[in-house]
């Protein structure tokens, strides 16, 4: 498999982790580039699935441990898996062959993160997290060794993410 770069989104709820992982989206596609998602649902619950109606849903409510429909160029696959690890997660978004995979969640993991902030006092609870490279937040902080840029500074967040597109591939898989 060709290297992938990858990058994670973390913060609590509602710091702004989709948000921003759809403006990334959207400079990556501006840029020819592909790009891959992947999203922990951190809602209690089952995820909301398709109507049953049709035939690949209803394989799937059928007892199908996984149910594969294609049409009009997109894939779509449900699986049935008690436990999925991350690195099971970006081998199945791996055959896209997208150039970036964007990992929304999962903060533990071991790949090159933006951390969200919403107040300096959610530091002392993330600070702790590996191959942190970014911190945006909405109040001034200052940190050793880690750029952080205030959420509302569009303009040096674009510059910041086309200098990481553009650097190394060894934060990748």
């Amino acid at each position: 498999m060709e290297t992938v770069k990858v990058l994670q989104v973390v913060g609590f709820k509602n710091s702004g982790k989709t948000t921003l992982v759809l403006d990334l989206l959207k400079q990556a596609n501006d840029k020819g580039k592909s790009v891959s998602t992947i999203k922990r649902h951190g809602h209690d619950g089952e995820l909301d699935m398709p109507q049953t109606e049709t035939d690949s849903m209803r394989f799937f409510t059928e007892g199908a441990n996984s149910s594969v429909v294609y049409g009009g160029g997109v894939i779509q696959l449900h699986q049935r898996k008690e436990q999925a690890t991350l690195d099971e997660l970006i081998v199945l978004t791996s055959l896209g062959h997208p150039d970036y995979i964007f990992i929304e969640g999962f903060k533990e993991a071991r790949f090159e993160k933006v951390v969200l902030l919403r107040s300096a006092d959610e530091w002392l609870q993330l600070q702790s997290l590996q191959h942190i490279s970014l911190v945006i937040t909405q109040e001034v902080i200052e940190l050793d060794n880690i750029p952080v840029i205030l959420q509302n500074d569009s303009k040096q967040l674009r510059e910041w993410f086309t200098n990481w597109m553009d650097g190394d591939r060894n934060e990748g898989v």
